[in-house]
């Protein structure tokens, strides 16, 4: 039962990633991969530094480089995070996801 419950969200979350590539704009995936970083490492005041390169990030979005850097800069310069080689500290996750929501494709 355990194992079937395990696949069943691995099935789940490969079916969501692959909807979200074929629907949802580069930048907004780009935006919610670095919420789920967020997650990941944990929330910290004074911002959440993720300790992967702009390449790393932009694949984990299914972009290009390009892509990322190109929002990465644009969050820099709206405030909502740092960037420094090789690095990226997040320092208002709830701004970045205010942008990043998109009701079509939440899940009840």
């Amino acid at each position: 039962e355990i194992l079937v419950h395990l696949l069943a969200q691995r099935v789940r979350r490969a079916s969501d990633r692959l909807l979200e590539a074929l629907f949802v704009p580069a930048e907004t995936r780009v935006l919610r991969r670095l919420l789920e970083l967020v997650d990941l490492y944990g929330r910290s005041e004074g911002g959440t530094p993720i300790a992967l390169a702009q390449h790393d990030i932009a694949a984990l979005a299914g972009t290009s480089r390009a892509t990322a850097n190109r929002v990465l800069r644009a969050e820099h310069e709206r405030g909502t995070l740092r960037l420094a080689r090789g690095r990226t500290v997040v320092l208002d996750p709830d701004e970045i996801a205010r942008r990043a929501h998109s009701p079509a494709l939440d899940r009840a």
